[in-house]
């Protein structure tokens, strides 16, 4: 049976891009980066995109940009308890087939505008390094039969599951200034090793920190660069972000690595971002960034 209503896709780029990352070496050695990539022979998309449907919403119930929604995907105040904020409402571009197309197809569709829109609600092209992410809601098939092409974008704060959590407050500018912080994601699990990155609080045990800077590729209409040209951007751009992170780039013990696009389907669906990672050599409790050439945090 074919759901009503909105369909919606979350943009969970994060570091979560399995078969999307070059890993480093053994941190345990000198932690000397290395350009690698995890096997993605299934061609799969780098991210989960869960389906939730929304009870038959129609056009002229459709949210308005700076609108905050509820997990029943309904209008509210920004001040209550909410998973989403709109970030961008239109129409989906022309030539999509009468019927509704697969989900592969729509997300092509979808996404690289929702992830723009939040780019420039948040004031940064950071998002992918912090855990706010990008929603894409389209219409189901009857609204579809009917014509309706529209387009939904919010902006949702995801948890270490990839789930949207509930949130009070609005993330308009959330990046700007020193927001960064207040986002950013690391992983328990090795940035350099892990083909899919597990995610934690910065402030408790981890290895790897997404850091600021991230790089767009180019864009989902654009030719993917080879991934050699890549993984030579990434030398360049994640040793150089990771001697500013640190504060010194004498360090041993604290190494960089990457995740960027893979596949052509993940670019095509808007993942065209290189995401620098610092990544120690153990476990640390505490944020690497401004270390300098101290100890490693407990």
């Amino acid at each position: 049976m074919v759901r009503r209503g909105w369909l919606a896709v979350i943009v969970l780029a994060l570091g979560l891009v399995s078969a999307c990352g070059r890993p480093a070496a053994d941190p345990a050695a000198r932690l000397t980066a290395t350009p690698s990539s995890p096997s993605n022979s299934a061609g799969l998309a780098p991210v989960p995109m869960p389906q939730v449907d929304s009870g038959g919403v129609s056009r002229d119930k459709l949210p308005a940009v700076g609108d905050c929604i509820d997990a029943d995907h309904k209008t509210v105040a920004c001040t209550t308890p909410h998973q989403g904020e709109v970030t961008l409402m239109g129409d989906l571009p022309d030539g999509l087939p009468d019927a509704l197309p697969d989900d592969t197809t729509m997300t092509r569709s979808a996404l690289p505008p929702c992830r723009d829109s939040l780019a420039d609600y948040l004031k940064s092209k950071d998002a992918d390094a912090t855990d706010i992410q990008a929603w894409a809601f389209w219409p189901q098939a009857d609204a579809w039969t009917k014509g309706e092409r529209w387009l939904v974008c919010a902006a949702t704060q995801i948890d270490s599951a990839g789930n949207p959590v509930t949130m009070t407050g609005s993330l308009r500018d959330g990046l700007a200034g020193g927001g960064f912080a207040r986002y950013q994601t690391c992983t328990v699990s090795s940035p350099s090793r892990d083909e899919t990155l597990r995610f934690g609080p910065c402030d408790k045990p981890h290895l790897g920190e997404a850091m600021p800077g991230v790089q767009a590729l180019g864009r989902s209409t654009d030719a993917m660069p080879a991934t050699d040209v890549i993984n030579q951007i990434a030398r360049n751009r994640c040793s150089s972000e990771l001697a500013s992170y640190l504060g010194t780039s004498s360090r041993t013990d604290v190494t960089y690595t990457w995740r960027a696009p893979d596949t052509r389907q993940a670019w095509a669906q808007g993942y065209t971002n290189l995401i620098c990672y610092a990544e120690a050599a153990r476990s640390v409790g505490a944020r690497l960034q401004g270390i300098g050439n101290g100890p490693l945090p407990r």
